[in-house]
């Protein structure tokens, strides 16, 4: 599964999201590509890893297969987990 991460502009960054995507490579890379988002491609899942619950990260254009996860916390960790496992490929 090819999963894209798109980070917001980082203004008000209140968990480090760097450490986030860390974490799910360690426990996702070996199986799940896990790759910074870019337009154009279209990706099995989009991770938009907001700093805080503004969630201004701009997304339209970033396009998944599957789903869109809005993260806006390190509690929102099982968020991500739970849906990698619902589309496990």
């Amino acid at each position: 599964m090819k999963i894209g991460v798109k980070y917001c502009g980082g203004c008000n960054p209140r968990y480090d999201r760097a450490e986030l995507v860390s974490q799910l490579r360690k426990e996702f890379n070996k199986k799940h590509e896990i790759v910074s988002a870019q337009e154009g491609i279209i990706y099995d899942l989009i991770i938009i890893l907001c700093g805080c619950t503004s969630c201004c990260a701009e997304h339209e254009k970033i396009q998944a297969k599957y789903e869109k996860i809005v993260i806006s916390s390190e509690m929102d960790y099982i968020k991500i987990t739970n849906t990698i496992a619902k589309y496990m490929i």
